[in-house]
């Protein structure tokens, strides 16, 4: 715990946002310094604890249900922008950065604790196996910083599996919305859908293989071997092409 909150570094204008609160250990390490956080948990059984820490601090507000569901907007007082922060679980944490992509407005940064699979997948580069839709969009929308992992021996119970902190910051002037970014989700759709063929192949409808050369891209590389600039590349291209 002290080693997230090193890292973190909470200060007293802080907002927080906590995703799943569970039991409050990261909260109350919280309250004595930030301005104000609010908390969203799912677990029925943990908001009774909660809610009794939010009637011992009015920096508190605690929210019942699920983090899908919440929008930061209206959350949002005035300029208010949320430092996120969260254990995310491995069946939720595709669907949480997702949300978070949507919420990025309202995000100052974001720190995450993943399984260390899935949490690999979003910081990792072009050429490897772990690389996917994934990596490109979360590496379009943030920079990231995969700071440590955390042993299975930290937890109780303990898990048979490692974890992993990562932090992400916002990138200026990056909205999920735009038309590059939804450009953008549609060709990786098409393209990691069929991963193992060539890019010349997956996309013959939409680029040819000179308009590739053109580009200064491989038309026989595998989605996995182009980097994020080069998709981003091949999105301005079809915004800009009638046909795209």
């Amino acid at each position: 715990m002290s080693r997230i909150l090193e890292t973190v570094n909470p200060k007293e204008e802080d907002e927080f946002f906590e995703i799943g609160a569970g039991k409050g250990a990261l909260t109350k390490n919280l309250i004595p310094t930030v301005k104000n956080i609010e908390i969203v948990e799912i677990d029925k059984d943990l908001i009774p604890d909660l809610k009794k820490l939010e009637l011992s601090s009015n920096k508190i507000k605690v929210h019942e249900g699920s983090v899908l569901k919440m929008e930061l907007e209206k959350l949002s007082r005035g300029e208010c922008k949320f430092r996120v922060i969260g254990n995310l679980p491995y069946n939720l944490s595709s669907k949480i950065m997702l949300w978070s992509f949507q919420n990025v407005p309202y995000i100052l940064d974001m720190h995450y604790m993943f399984q260390k699979e899935f949490g690999e997948r979003l910081v990792s580069s072009p050429g490897k196996k772990t690389y996917g839709r994934l990596s490109v969009l979360s590496q379009y929308m943030f920079e990231s910083l995969d700071l440590f992992e955390i042993s299975p021996e930290s937890f109780r119970p303990k898990p048979s599996v490692k974890s992993i902190f990562i932090k992400f910051t916002p990138k200026p002037k990056r909205d999920v919305n735009s038309l590059e970014a939804i450009k953008l989700q549609e060709i990786t759709q098409l393209m990691f859908s069929k991963r193992r063929k060539k890019i010349s192949t997956s996309c013959k409808s939409l680029v040819s293989a000179n308009d590739f050369i053109d580009l200064d891209i491989n038309p026989d590389d595998r989605p996995e071997s182009l980097s994020v600039k080069e998709f981003l590349k091949i999105c301005k291209y079809l915004l800009h092409n009638t046909n795209g």
